[in-house]
């Protein structure tokens, strides 16, 4: 693991956001946490709790008409793996102290000043109430959805959609037979609207007879529907028989899993800030994670190498003021016009809709991804699909359901509606211009980069960041810019 030479301070609540789950991912994007030298391929096989054979992805449709009735989606690498996330925390605890590291518990952050040439942390320690102040030449925000630090910088604005998510860890009680663990419930309906909501499960085996089940919504922010917890787990009581088999009283309850997952739609890559002088955000803080899927665990991974090779390139230039940070951000022009799926499946409150319309939305859609091949569904579902897949996917969805854009306007709406045109047209813009550069641009900085970046590192930095937006969310070798990139290797790190 390369040793990290610069004071950095890192504030953290929960680790990716606050929601109160496991971890799920796939090997093709544990592998970049392996690529990167941040774990080694004995530690990754340590971690995993399970990996299944098949996930699937099936949705109620006893209303539906004929045409928009789908057979099972199966995506075997999709959230198939589950990690021991207690142990894992543990070990990048011990990686982080063995690179000189610091890290203090129980401890609540309080407030950061920024001064010309470092930034000042102010800290209370919970156990002797007792404040303290540390400094570095940068902060990194990473305490989540409800950073304190991410709300300043956005001037308060609020989140555009939540998921209220309930659920459990149920370490064993179900009969032989009721589910087998070599397979998970990547999202599954068994019923239609109810109280305004489309209620979807999630199941991923974990160690031993363990079973996490989830059930969410997408949900609509607004004042007079808060998106109970308590009325969604009574729901999960309730219901859960129906949906897997058992005698409740015989289960064996090992956690709670709860929390509202933030969805932020994005309209353009500098919609929302995450920068300040000396002070950057990244993962859930930046809120710029995929609005269909939310959790921003597997959109964090897939966009390290991207946000770690231009921070170091920042540290080492010392390019540290708003304009160069701002410009270190996961943004994906194809996530961007993503967010009219999730749209879709909010029913807005204090309007009916029939209570099967979302399950046919859902299965109009799923449908189409049973007839491509595993790759493009396994490129879609982690936001790796191009401009012509897009395209394609929506055209047939079109002419299966003619109705589906009339659909979207009702639960959408006109403002909308035209927000995400503006969207579209910029992703066509986007994938113009990478058919133009994606040939040679990435070798032509890898030639230029060792006499470019000592002379004129601002004009690296921005041709990086421009190389990486062109390149990432789409299915390819890893980048070639990263090989010119070197990475930090001065000693003691203090990180918080």
């Amino acid at each position: 693991m390369a040793r990290l030479g610069y004071r950095v301070l890192l504030v953290e609540r929960m680790p990716f956001g606050r929601m109160n789950r496991e971890w799920n991912i796939s090997r093709d994007e544990i592998q970049n946490l392996i690529n990167l030298g941040l774990l080694t391929t004995a530690e990754v096989e340590s971690i995993i709790a399970r990996e299944y054979k098949d996930g699937f992805n099936k949705f109620f449709d006893a209303n539906n008409p004929s045409n928009l009735k789908a057979p099972v989606l199966h995506t075997p690498t999709v959230l198939n793996v589950a990690l021991d996330s207690e142990k894992w925390l543990q070990m990048c605890g011990q990686k982080l102290r063995a690179a000189g590291g610091e890290i203090w518990d129980e401890t609540e952050f309080i407030q950061a000043d920024v001064h010309n040439t470092q930034v000042v942390v102010t800290v209370k320690d919970l156990i002797s109430q007792t404040q303290k102040q540390v400094s570095g030449r940068l902060l990194v925000d990473a305490m989540g959805t409800a950073s304190p630090i991410a709300w300043q910088l956005n001037g308060g604005r609020a989140f555009d959609s939540v998921c209220p998510t309930v659920g459990a860890v149920i370490e064993r009680g179900f009969e032989p037979g009721v589910w087998d663990s070599q397979y998970g419930d990547v999202l599954y309906s068994h019923g239609d609207i109810s109280r305004g909501r489309q209620l979807i499960w999630e199941l991923f085996p974990g160690a031993d007879e363990e079973l996490t089940i989830y059930l969410f919504h997408y949900h609509q922010v607004h004042p007079k529907n808060p998106g109970s917890l308590l009325e969604m787990y009574e729901d999960f009581f309730t219901i859960l028989p129906e949906y897997r088999r058992c005698e409740m009283d015989k289960l064996v309850w090992k956690k709670p899993t709860f929390g509202y997952i933030p969805g932020h739609f994005s309209v353009g890559s500098g919609d929302r800030t995450v920068a300040f002088d000396r002070l950057i955000a990244m993962g859930d803080a930046a809120s710029l994670q995929s609005p269909l899927v939310f959790t921003g665990f597997g959109s964090l991974v897939r966009n390290l190498e991207r946000l770690t090779t231009l921070l170091d390139t920042a540290l080492k230039n010392d390019l540290l003021s708003f304009r160069h940070l701002n410009q270190i951000r996961a943004f994906q022009n194809n996530i961007a016009v993503t967010w009219m799926f999730s749209k879709g499946m909010m029913v807005p409150t204090g309007k009916f809709i029939p209570p099967q319309r979302i399950n046919s939305m859902l299965n109009n859609f799923f449908g189409l991804l049973v007839d491509e091949s595993p790759e493009v569904t396994d490129n879609f579902i982690k936001d790796r699909f191009n401009w012509m897949t897009f395209n394609r996917l929506a055209l047939k969805a079109a002419r299966k359901n003619p109705v589906l854009l009339w659909w979207i306007w009702e639960l959408a709406g006109a403002k909308d509606l035209l927000r995400w045109t503006g969207n579209y047209v910029d992703f066509g813009r986007h994938a113009l211009v990478s058919a133009l550069l994606n040939g040679w641009f990435p070798r032509f900085l890898r030639r230029i980069g060792p006499w470019l970046e000592p002379r004129y590192p601002v004009l690296w930095l921005r041709l990086l960041a421009i190389n990486y937006a062109l390149t990432t969310g789409i299915a390819r070798p890893q980048n070639l810019v990263a090989q010119v990139t070197s990475k930090a290797r001065l000693q003691k790190p203090e990180i918080i």
